[in-house]
């Protein structure tokens, strides 16, 4: 999705002009910008030249390095359309050539980075004049390339020993079970029963019941700016006793991990202070905290709700002051101050209780070249963070803002919002501590004074999506998650525009607010991942712009893809299962938008299938069902590390080298290096990377948009890391080309597998980045070969495994004889491609 290349443009060089010789030449039928062939490809060139004594003119490819040096060069004066002097030849004239592009050119997308193809077109005359009109070009196959997902059944994937997916954790709701908004006029009669059990939905948060009773609490007759101990009790025991009345909701409370904030006003007790709804102030922070740690003992437990899981001590403190999202020169100290003193006096009357925060919206660290992060969050951390059992932080996609900018969140800036986060807490306190998301989804800017509209809804659904993707991929360090949906909130109704965050709607909008309460279409969130669950298995995709998760439950595998791109995406599925269990069925259901409607369609698929196209920021999730339970034998163990330094400002062409130790690896496995980066839109993004004293390649893709409408790129770079690279201790050497920004992290994701599971039970293999493409596919019987090197001998095997034909090494394969079907292409070095013969 984002290919970064220079500029096509005319490359002069050889030219050598003498007194009494002046060469020229032309190629004047050159296609538009890019100009992309195939390997194999035949271009018919019109040339048109002139000079004094024509010797030659050539035609070939080189590749060539940043600096423009030459690294390969193929059939170099091998094809020359003239030749022989000029005695054979006339001095000017144009003439047409078929040239065909070498066979083993590799494609540019496999080149390391820097490096480019040149379409060298050059003549030479007798007296010593050279011209030339070569072009740039990229090497690429006739046929989309088709990214490849394929899924081991029966490997489990551990990440920090955890391997199941905790729905509790992630399908989720703003909403806890004893609000009023489940009741009233709803299209059925018990909508906590339709939504929570038939979806499969848990609740998360409550910021109204602690606040709404600190505005009602007298002040401590005896004890200036603190709550009545005496009246909290009385309140508490009254509110269980109400609880405990309200037998027809109890069967909910399983449903609630609930985590509980305070807002801003009248808990904050700093600058812009507010009184309660008594007209007394809180005199401080420890007047707070005992108050919120009075609340949890009086108005939980018993027969009352049950404990919070976490406790978030104010909803967005800095939200509406400290100079709003792009500010980086106020700093959070009085804030930081203020948790640290709430927490401990929180934990002296709840020893027990988990408390966390600082509860940010808008953490763009990257802001003022990270000083946002050095006055917010690295302050937080070094101020309070040894009393946070948790980071609260809240993260928004703004889908649409300032007539329709996409200002996006999700992707690779959410990778390195929490790498950042995690790797300052590890170098901090010697661990991850856990992240609670107590909102996340979308802020609809551009439509939020409208009247209630699905489409409005469907970039709620989009951001949620995204998201979550990302969010399931840290089931050790994210505590919860949880979407931000209010059931109804009629409390948010304003100058006669509904809230836009609802779950319900008047089915009457947005004609007229009237009706029965029904579901907006933000339900097909719910209704999308309404079966997902089981055992974590190993997936991998070769787009990092394809979010992919994997489940195995019994007899039943979930397959999750999602699209981060603007366009759709068809990508080739494998499912690899050892053990020889048959699908008996495959049911569909996909997310997308049709014009300005989400839709969410569900039907069976037919049980051979193995390619499809996902729409524009959809999701799919294949739910297959098999004859018998998949047998899950290998494992997949992630873990991951981080370097022992951070932040390090880039200057051009000097090496910033980070420490990645103690690491343990198996005897197979695969590793990703993360490195965050945080630079302007017109610096490089490509930087030279060496892991141990060799290079790798560094790919030009990452996950999501280019961020071009954000202020600055603030993402992470995956990188594939050759297995055989990784120590024990390992050196990560950085170098940009160009001065500005900071590498933000480096961590390194280890994957450790029990056995080869890349490569088990022949055309089960397959390798983790795949070096060669094969093209046409299908075909018809012909198959070319991007790149033979290191390869002696290729194989295909048919759907049941059997070898059906051997080759030695070749760019051209013939299988027309074969019949029409599925094929495995196999190397000897461990590379396998799907083919389909027509």
């Amino acid at each position: 999705m984002k290919i970064i290349t220079n500029s096509i443009a005319l490359l002069l060089f050889f030219i050598h002009c003498v007194a009494f010789s002046q060469a020229t030449i032309s190629w004047t039928n050159a296609p538009a910008v890019p100009i992309t062939f195939a390997p194999g490809d035949v271009v018919s060139m019109d040339l048109t030249y002139a000079t004094t004594d024509i010797d030659y003119i050539c035609v070939w490819v080189r590749e060539v390095d940043a600096a423009d040096a030459t690294i390969n060069e193929y059939g170099a004066f091998a094809t020359c359309p003239l030749s022989g002097g000029a005695e054979s030849h006339p001095n000017s004239d144009n003439i047409t050539y078929n040239y065909t592009i070498p066979a083993d050119v590799p494609l540019t997308s496999t080149l390391p980075a820097g490096n480019k193809h040149l379409l060298i077109i050059f003549l030479s005359s007798d007296v010593g004049g050279l011209a030339n009109d070569s072009r740039d070009i990229v090497i690429s196959t006739t046929a989309p390339i088709i990214p490849q997902i394929k899924v081991t059944l029966n490997a489990k994937h551990v990440i920090d020993g955890i391997d199941t997916f905790d729905r509790s954790k992630f399908i989720t709701i703003h909403a806890d079970h004893t609000e009023n908004e489940w009741n009233g006029t709803n299209f059925v009669s018990d909508l906590r029963n339709d939504f929570l059990n038939g979806y499969d939905v848990y609740l998360g948060r409550n910021t109204g019941g602690i606040s709404y009773n600190l505005n009602q609490i007298q002040e401590d007759p005896s004890r200036t700016g603190y709550a009545n101990p005496t009246e909290i009790a009385s309140r508490g025991l009254t509110s269980r006793n109400s609880y405990a009345s309200k037998t027809t909701i109890h069967q909910y409370e399983n449903r609630n991990n609930l985590t509980i904030a305070g807002q801003l006003h009248p808990f904050w007790t700093g600058t812009g202070q507010e009184p309660t709804g008594q007209g007394w102030n809180l005199a401080n922070a420890t007047a707070t905290g005992e108050y919120m740690g009075r609340y949890i003992n009086e108005f939980h437990g018993g027969n009352g709700q049950p404990e919070p899981a976490w406790v978030e001590i104010i909803n967005e403190p800095a939200y509406e002051s400290l100079g709003g999202p792009n500010d980086s020169s106020n700093n959070i100290q009085d804030i930081a101050d203020f948790h640290n003193d709430v927490a401990l006096a929180i934990k002296a009357q709840d020893p027990n209780t988990l408390v966390g925060g600082y509860t940010a919206a808008f953490p763009n660290f990257e802001v003022g070249n990270f000083q946002r992060w050095n006055n917010r969050w690295k302050l937080f951390m070094d101020v309070a963070g040894s009393n946070m059992d948790f980071w609260s932080i809240h993260l928004y996609d703004f889908p649409s803002i300032g007539g329709g900018q996409k200002k996006l969140r999700s992707g690779s800036n959410v990778e390195a919002t929490f790498d950042m986060m995690e790797q300052y807490s590890q170098m901090s306190f010697g661990q991850v501590k856990p992240f609670v998301i107590s909102e996340y989804g979308a802020q609809m800017h551009d439509y939020s004074q409208d009247q209630w509209t699905p489409y409005r809804d469907w970039l709620h659904i989009a951001a949620s999506n995204k998201m979550l993707m990302s969010f399931m991929e840290r089931p050790n360090t994210i505590a919860s998650a949880i979407n931000f949906l209010i059931v109804k909130a009629e409390w948010g109704y304003w100058n006669g525009v509904p809230y836009n965050h609802r779950l319900m709607r008047k089915e009457n909008e947005p004609t007229s607010y009237t009706g029965q309460w029904v579901y907006t279409e933000m339900v097909k969130l719910y209704q999308l991942w309404s079966d997902v669950k089981g055992t974590r298995v190993d997936i991998t995709s070769e787009n990092l712009d394809l979010q992919v998760n994997a489940f195995v439950d019994n007899d039943k595998a979930y397959v999750i893809i999602n699209n981060l791109n603007f366009i759709s995406e068809t990508f080739d599925l494998s499912l690899i299962d050892v053990n020889g269990t048959t699908i008996s069925s495959i049911n569909k259901k996909h997310l997308y938008l049709d014009g300005s409607n989400p839709v969410l369609l569900e039907e069976s698929i037919p049980t051979d299938t193995s390619s499809l196209t996902i729409e524009p920021e959809a999701t799919i999730i294949l739910e297959y069902t098999f004859d018998s339970a998949i047998v899950i034998d290998e494992t997949n163990t992630e873990t991951k590390y981080y370097a022992s330094t951070y932040l390090q400002p880039i200057t051009a062409n000097q090496a910033d080298n980070f420490a990645l130790n103690n690491v343990s690896v198996n005897s197979y496995g695969e590793a990703v290096l993360r490195v965050g980066i945080g630079r302007a839109h017109n610096l490089s993004l490509q930087p030279n990377i060496s892991v141990n004293g060799t290079s790798v390649a560094v790919p030009n893709n990452w996950r999501g948009d280019d961020q071009a409408q954000r202020d600055s790129f603030f993402g992470v770079l995956e990188i594939p890391v050759p297995f055989d690279l990784i120590q024990s201790n390992n050196t990560v050497s950085i170098t940009f080309p160009d001065n500005g920004g900071y590498i933000s992290t480096a961590t390194l994701q280890v994957f450790n597998f029990s056995s080869d599971i890349r490569n088990v039970l022949g055309v089960n293999d397959y390798t983790f980045n795949n070096r060669i493409k094969v093209y046409p596919n299908p075909t018809n019987g012909i198959l070319n070969i991007s790149n033979t090197n290191n390869i002696k001998e290729i194989v295909i095997y048919n759907i049941t495994g059997v070898k059906v034909k051997t080759f030695k090494a070749t760019q051209t394969l013939d299988i027309s004889e074969l019949s029409t079907g599925l094929y495995f292409l196999k190397t000897d070095t461990g590379i396998v491609e799907k083919i389909v013969k027509k």
